[in-house]
């Protein structure tokens, strides 16, 4: 054999464990780089666990350096502790598999993407990270009180930076005795009531009247009709055969007019002037039909399906919040946020800070926005619409004394009982600095129940 044809068979033969080692270097990427999340979130991964028995984990604290979740020694391993209970119940979670227990588990444990090992070998056995969110121990204690006895929920969002700073579900629970006792465990996930929803992120209600801010900018921004645009509501309003009816009829209403006495004839008309394709966009533009994109478990909108033969049934009862739309609370405050950032608001979010063990900042948030929903003429129309609201119409219950506030009550029929109650609202109206959103199950009209909720939460966070 000539030497030529020697060498080219030994690069043959060597072509084989090259080709080996990159398959091998393929594969491990493939299950440590693109597999890893789904893999550290696999409810067989123990690693979160193993790490409690070596390390401290880190605490959770409120945007002012309240301690909401600590962790102490329990024989072999750490035990989580709740010092602040109910409040924060639905963002502490109740073990290492909800809440932010599970949305910052690797952070918290300093796993994953917080993991150094080269750390941990120079200086020996860490604790885990300390995270701070944006959240208001003072609001959430408040928002809990006014909640206390009730189901539902209250979201509020600092306007100008998306920080989330209240987050509350009712009912809530005690997190600590439900980690120590397998019995009460038991009986809270067979609660009636639901405790372990959190239904600010994870609720899915019929909106009612307060989608009608987002069908007011809608028909604006489109300039298919202006705000004093005329509309004739005879309290019962037919589309192919369909009956869509008022509490009373209004008469002769501007589109301003029909938003502040919440007139849904006037609304479902709209459908005249909005296509679905159309209307379905928008819903998308604001929000609603997302998760929350927040670190803790939430659900997406629903519209329903615009079929050929249910179309226009359909978007003439989605336009004033009934038909087959659900949205979480969550989004409406998301939906709101956008009118009270001119159109285009600030993403929301709930982590302020990762510190490792030494202080170090591991982590900041950097506030960012949101594509767009409508034009600040459009955002500018529609908040001066909902000023009216407040101070003319359904609204007056959210009224604070000295501040101008921009809102929208809402009252959602749905099949299992009395109508839910909605409000939501952001203030001041001329330079927005808090927006609130509260819904409270089966408790009839907006201005009733949820009305007074979201002004004592947007007084004291305006304080």
């Amino acid at each position: 054999m000539n030497p030529r044809q020697m060498n080219r068979n030994i690069q043959r033969v060597a072509m084989i464990p090259a080709a080996g080692f990159v398959l091998l270097c393929l594969f491990l990427g493939y299950w440590q780089i693109v597999r890893a999340p789904e893999l550290r979130a696999s409810q067989y991964n123990t690693r979160g666990r193993d790490r409690l028995a070596k390390i401290e984990p880190g605490d959770l604290f409120d945007r002012e350096g309240e301690k909401l979740m600590g962790a102490t020694r329990d024989g072999a391993t750490w035990k989580r502790t709740y010092p602040e209970g109910d409040a924060v119940a639905h963002l502490t979670g109740y073990n290492d598999r909800s809440g932010l227990q599970w949305g910052m588990r690797d952070a918290l444990l300093g796993i994953g993407p917080y993991e150094s090992p080269w750390a941990e070998f120079t200086e020996g056995p860490l604790r885990g990270n300390d995270v701070t969110l944006t959240a208001d121990l003072g609001a959430q204690k408040l928002a809990t009180r006014l909640l206390r006895g009730e189901r539902g929920a209250a979201v509020a969002l600092d306007a100008r930076t998306g920080a989330v700073l209240a987050l509350v579900s009712a009912p809530g629970y005690e997190p600590e005795g439900l980690v120590e006792s397998q019995w009460d465990y038991q009986m809270f996930q067979n609660d009636p009531r639901k405790p372990e929803i959190n239904r600010a992120l994870q609720g899915l209600y019929p909106p009612g009247s307060v989608l009608k801010i987002m069908s007011a900018a809608i028909a604006l921004d489109l300039d298919r009709v202006n705000r004093e645009t005329e509309f004739t509501c005879e309290r019962v309003y037919r589309v192919d055969g369909a009956a869509i009816t008022c509490p009373r009829a209004h008469g002769t209403v501007t589109l301003d007019q029909a938003l502040q006495v919440s007139c849904n004839t006037t609304f479902a008309k709209l459908g005249e002037y909005i296509g679905a394709d159309e209307f379905v966009e928008y819903a998308k533009r604001f929000g609603l039909l997302e998760n929350s994109g927040l670190p803790l478990s939430s659900n997406a909108g629903r519209l329903g399906a615009f079929t050929e033969k249910s179309r226009k049934v359909l978007l003439a009862q989605s336009l004033f919040g009934q038909g087959e739309v659900q949205v979480t609370p969550y989004g409406i405050a998301r939906m709101t946020l956008a009118i009270a950032g001119g159109g285009s608001a600030p993403k929301p979010y709930l982590v302020e800070r990762i510190a490792g063990p030494s202080g170090r900042t591991l982590y900041r948030a950097r506030p960012q926005q949101m594509e767009a929903a409508v034009t600040p003429a459009t955002a500018a129309a529609v908040a001066g619409m909902m000023v009216n609201v407040v101070e003319k119409g359904t609204g007056r219950v959210a009224a604070v004394r000295g501040v101008e506030v921009a809102g929208k009550t809402g009252s959602a029929e749905n099949p299992h009982g009395q109508a839910h109650s909605w409000f939501t609202a952001f203030a001041p109206a001329e330079a927005p600095r808090v927006v609130v959103t509260v819904v409270v199950e089966n408790a009839g009209a907006g201005s009733e129940a949820a009305g007074p909720i979201v002004r004592e939460l947007m007084s004291y966070l305006l304080d």
